[in-house]
């Protein structure tokens, strides 16, 4: 199940080095023998794509602290006047293009694009023998690196905005002249052609270069198609507002739902079947396409750490690097909506000192309850439970935003609410103004903690509203944080070094000049 994450660890430092983005944009490679040798046969395409797939590990500590900690979920306090770091991103501070965490995220993001170009060039002279389901092997491998190509460019200009567009490796020269694309560019040339073509060369099963069939973990058809309905259901709303995306939307999220339906996968029937979800046992079985991490030093999930074990890091107390992160009363409130009705979780810890406190060498064996581990975690920050990137609930809610309250659309969001004991809609909220807020509540509780608020929020076209009515509630720290919020910060700010790159290339985003 974990293979892809083992093979590539030799490989990659030599063959891949060339494509950190700060890398990408600053030296030339050093590694000639890799690019010259190294791809001359299907077996070394398959463990060169498996180092696209290790672009991925990082990713979801950047789900928390650049969606997470930016939404509404999240309260952390103010920061002292010239602290630059997690809090800041809370608290809507101008300078924090000088923080590390956003100079990481776009290196990595562009790690993963530098990966994919490289294998995108080097696999079309290599000759592929197998064919599997009509589709050649050869073709799955480049549906997938263009899969995973087209998510980092999904992430990348929804948390930057206009960002250079890369489909192709680069000399330092090159990339010293690429200017910023703009989004909608980027969107239409990059993004729906890769996942068009990777719906189109993907089958719901990942081979192996012989043509055997793959470890789990990797991309499929299924991925491709809720990954587009995710980016046409983006783009029909802020900033773009393209209406002409909700129908192929709709169809393809609806075609995501019915192929699960059908197959009886990717769903937890009950309470206590959801409990399995986050199990690492039951790793790529609930989730349409996941974060593949293992119990080994460097493949670990750093999330865990970064958040009370098994339990939705925006539910609970974090500490990283000093900086608390709390739950904000405003989604505490919203889970006290439904108090009257069961639910798993009857609190929400708050204000805990978890790893002075309550952190020992423990893991979660039970799916209630935690056991000693028996030496078996190298350090804390390699634990072997995924993180999931695109699961089926998130899928049935976008597809119910955009039926609005239809039958199908009621359904979708009366199961998930069904599952955890809650009453299905009443008729008043099967209005169209009082369903669609209670999709966007729904996907609020139901996903908390994933990385998605901050894009629903910003997609609704309000974000400036949700975030001063929830940091309103914290007091005057909050009021002092909702006072900073421009309707320009819905992106980030690019990174000071990266316009460093090149005096004049790239334009700071106008709410951060």
């Amino acid at each position: 199940m974990k293979r892809l994450n083992y093979i590539i660890s030799g490989l990659l430092s030599i063959s891949i080095s060339l494509s950190s983005c700060d890398e990408f944009l600053n030296v030339e490679p050093s590694d000639a023998r890799t690019i010259q040798y190294f791809y001359t046969n299907p077996k070394e395409a398959q463990q060169a794509l498996m180092g696209v797939y290790n672009g991925l590990l990082p990713i979801s500590s950047y789900y928390l602290m650049l969606s997470d900690v930016r939404s509404d979920d999240v309260w952390t306090g103010m920061p002292d006047d010239n602290e630059q770091n997690y809090m800041a991103f809370n608290a809507f501070r101008k300078q924090i293009s000088q923080i590390s965490t956003l100079e990481a995220a776009w290196t990595d993001y562009y790690e993963i694009i530098a990966r994919a170009n490289v294998l995108l060039e080097k696999i079309e002279s290599l000759a592929f023998n197998e064919k599997i389901e009509g589709f050649s092997v050869k073709e799955s491998f480049i549906a997938e690196a263009r899969f995973l190509r087209a998510f980092a460019y999904f992430d990348l200009i929804r948390f930057f905005g206009r960002v250079p567009a890369v489909t192709s490796s680069q000399t330092v020269d090159e990339a010293m002249k690429t200017p910023q694309s703009e989004a909608k560019d980027i969107y239409e040339n990059i993004i729906i052609p890769d996942l068009e073509y990777a719906i189109n060369h993907m089958g719901d099963i990942a081979y192996g270069y012989n043509g055997n069939e793959s470890a789990s973990g990797r991309a499929t058809k299924p991925a491709a198609q809720a990954l587009l309905g995710r980016v046409y259901w983006t783009m029909a709303g802020f900033p773009l507002w393209d209406n002409s995306k909700k129908a192929p939307a709709m169809e393809l999220l609806e075609t995501v739902i019915d192929n699960a339906n059908a197959g009886n996968k990717y769903w937890a029937k009950d309470s206590k079947e959801w409990k399995k979800i986050w199990v690492s046992d039951n790793d790529n079985k609930y989730h349409i396409f996941e974060i593949q991490y293992a119990m080994q030093s460097g493949y670990g999930n750093p999330m865990i750490f970064s958040s009370l074990p098994k339990v939705s890091s925006s539910l609970s107390h974090v500490t990283m690097s000093g900086n608390k992160i709390n739950s904000s009363k405003s989604l505490r409130n919203l889970y006290r909506e439904n108090s009257g009705e069961i639910r798993f979780l009857p609190t929400i810890r708050k204000g805990e000192s978890y790893f002075e406190k309550l952190f020992e060498n423990i893991t979660k064996r039970d799916t209630l309850g935690f056991s000693k581990i028996d030496d078996q975690i190298v350090d804390r920050n390699s634990f072997p439970i995924n993180y999931p990137l695109i699961r089926l609930e998130d899928v049935m809610l976008m597809y119910a935003d955009l039926t609005g309250p239809t039958d199908k659309g009621v359904e979708m969001v009366n199961k998930i609410r069904t599952r955890a004991g809650l009453k299905e809609l009443s008729a008043s909220q099967k209005t169209a103004e009082a369903f669609n807020n209670c999709v966007l509540d729904e996907r609020r509780r139901e996903l908390a903690g994933e990385g998605i608020r901050w894009h629903d929020i910003v997609r609704s076209g309000n974000f400036t509203e949700y975030i001063k009515a929830a940091y309103i509630l914290e007091g005057n720290e909050g009021i002092s944080a909702a006072g900073n919020i421009q309707e320009g910060m819905y992106v980030y700010p690019i990174p000071d070094k990266q316009l460093l790159v090149n005096d004049g290339l790239y334009t700071q985003n106008e709410a951060y000049k």
